[in-house]
C-alpha cells in the first residue's frame, strides 16, 4: 500500500541534500480536504508542511510530499469557476500566437495542455480553429472536458503518458502547463514529457506563481501540500536545461496573485533567448531570493501579519461583528490554518462552487455557503481568503457593499478595500 506522504530530503529539482527549514506550518489538513457536514468528524488526516529552500540551487520548497493519488484523482477546484481565468484564458492565446510570428499561416494548431481540468483553456484555443488534446489525473473533471468536447485523458502527465499522447497528437506546436508545475510530484517526468510531445519548432508555455511576487507580497498562503514548489526564472532555467530545453521569452502577469508565463523550445530550437529573461533574473539576483537569509526574513514578516489579522478579527468580534469569509480556495485553507482562525472568529466561509457549498473547511471545520448568502444574511465584514481574485470578487459583490458590507483584505498586512 502506498504510504500518504513522503518527507524528503532531496531537492526536487537539483536533487542535492541541501535543503533549510525557513517556515515551520506545522501540522495541517490537506487544502481540498472538505468534510461532510452532516457527518461525524473523527481522525480527519493532517500532514507536516515545512517551507524549505536548496541552498545550491535556490529553489524553495516543502519537503512533505502527499501522494499524487490522494490529492488529484478525486478534485474539486473547477477552472471554469472563475470569469478571470477565462478572460485570461484569451489573452493567453493571443500571447502564444505572438510568441509563434503571428501563426495564422500555421493553423490548424497543435496544442495540448497538461493539468487541462474542465477544458475552459483549451476551449479558447480550439474555437480559433486549433486542436486540442487535454491531460488531467482528475476523473471526475476530465470527464466534464470530454462532456463539453475537449479530448481529454484522464491521466498524470509524465513520460509514460506522454508517449500515449504523442500516439494521438504527434509533434505538437503548443504545449501548455498552467499553474500545474508546483503540483507535480514526479517532477524531471513531468519535463521530460515536455520535450517528447513538442514538434523541434514549437513552444512550451509554462505559468507558474513567481517566487518574488510571493517574497514581496507576503503570500505565504501559497504554501499548501498541493503546491510542492516556488519558483524563479532562474531555478527554471536549471530545471528546463537538465532536458534539453531552454527559457527564451518572460512574462509577469497578473493571474493568482502575480504569476510568471515562461516561453521554452529545445536547445536546438533557432528560437533566440529574448532579453526579458536576463532582465527577470537580475530582479531576482537582487533581490536574494536563492538566500536563505531572505526567507528567513520573510518568515519575520508573516509572523507579524498573522498576529495583526488575529487581533483584527478579535477585535470585531468583541465588538459584536459578524465575520464570513469569500473564497473557499487552497490558498484561503492554507491561511486560515495557519492563523487558526475557526468558527470562534468566522460564522461562515462562501464560494462559488457547488461541490464545496454545504461542507466544513479542512482543520478549521467552518461551513461553506452560496456567495448569495452574503446578501440575505449581510455580515458586517468579508474576509477575503481568496484575496487574488479581489477585483472580480469586489464586481460581483458590489450591492453587499453598497448595502455597508467591508471587506478585509488580508495581505501582505490586514487592510479594509475602500
Amino acid at each position: 500500500m502506498e504510504r500518504p506522504s513522503t518527507t524528503m530530503t532531496q531537492c526536487r529539482v537539483c536533487l542535492a541534500e541541501s535543503l533549510v527549514p525557513v517556515l515551520d506550518y506545522g501540522r495541517v489538513a490537506l487544502a481540498d480536504g472538505f468534510l461532510d457536514g452532516d457527518s461525524p468528524i473523527q481522525d480527519e488526516p493532517t500532514f507536516p508542511l515545512i517551507l524549505c529552500l536548496c541552498e545550491a540551487c535556490g529553489h524553495l520548497q516543502v519537503n512533505e510530499v502527499v501522494s499524487p493519488e490522494l490529492l488529484f484523482r478525486n478534485y474539486i477546484y473547477l477552472t471554469g469557476v472563475s470569469d478571470a481565468v477565462l478572460e485570461h484564458a484569451q489573452v493567453l492565446y493571443q500571447s502564444v500566437v505572438e510568441a509563434l510570428g503571428g501563426a495564422t499561416g500555421r493553423l490548424p494548431l497543435q496544442v495540448i495542455e497538461a493539468a487541462s481540468n474542465d477544458g475552459t483553456v483549451l476551449s479558447v484555443f480550439q474555437r480559433n480553429g486549433c486542436r486540442v488534446l487535454g491531460v488531467d489525473p482528475a476523473r471526475n473533471i476530465a470527464k466534464i472536458a470530454n462532456e463539453r468536447g475537449i479530448e481529454t485523458l484522464a491521466e498524470f502527465f509524465n513520460k509514460e503518458t506522454a508517449r500515449a499522447v504523442s500516439a494521438r497528437m504527434p509533434h505538437a506546436d503548443v504545449f501548455i502547463a498552467r499553474n500545474v508545475l508546483a503540483h507535480v510530484a514526479d517532477l524531471h517526468g513531468f519535463v521530460a514529457g515536455i520535450g517528447m510531445v513538442m514538434a523541434a519548432d514549437g513552444v512550451g508555455v509554462i505559468e507558474v506563481p513567481h517566487a518574488l511576487t510571493m517574497y514581496d507580497q507576503l503570500q505565504y498562503d501559497q504554501v499548501f501540500h498541493e503546491h510542492l514548489g516556488y519558483y524563479t526564472v532562474e531555478v527554471l532555467q536549471t530545471l528546463f536545461g537538465m532536458h534539453g530545453l531552454k527559457v527564451i521569452r518572460v512574462e509577469e502577469i497578473p493571474i493568482h496573485g502575480g504569476s510568471i508565463r515562461v516561453y521554452l523550445a529545445k536547445k536546438s530550437s533557432a528560437r533566440q533567448v529574448e532579453a526579458s529573461v536576463q532582465r527577470v533574473v537580475g530582479e531576482e539576483r537582487k533581490r536574494g531570493l536563492g538566500k536563505v537569509e531572505t526567507w528567513l526574513e520573510f518568515a519575520e514578516r508573516v509572523n507579524r501579519q498573522k498576529t495583526k489579522l488575529l487581533q483584527e478579527l478579535k477585535a470585531l468580534k468583541a465588538d459584536g461583528k459578524r465575520i464570513a469569509a469569500y473564497g473557499a480556495s487552497g490558498k484561503g485553507q492554507a491561511m486560515l490554518q495557519f492563523c487558526g482562525i475557526d468558527g470562534r472568529l468566522l460564522d461562515y466561509v462562501v464560494d462559488k462552487s457547488q461541490w464545496k457549498q454545504g461542507k466544513l473547511t479542512p482543520g478549521t471545520r467552518i461551513p461553506v455557503y452560496s456567495t448569495e448568502r452574503l446578501l440575505s444574511d449581510k455580515p458586517d465584514v468579508l474576509l477575503l481568503s481568496a484575496w487574488n481574485f479581489a477585483d472580480e470578487i469586489r464586481r460581483q459583490q458590489h450591492d453587499y457593499v453598497v448595502q455597508g458590507g467591508r471587506m478585509l483584505h488580508p495581505l501582505p498586512m490586514p487592510h479594509y478595500l475602500s
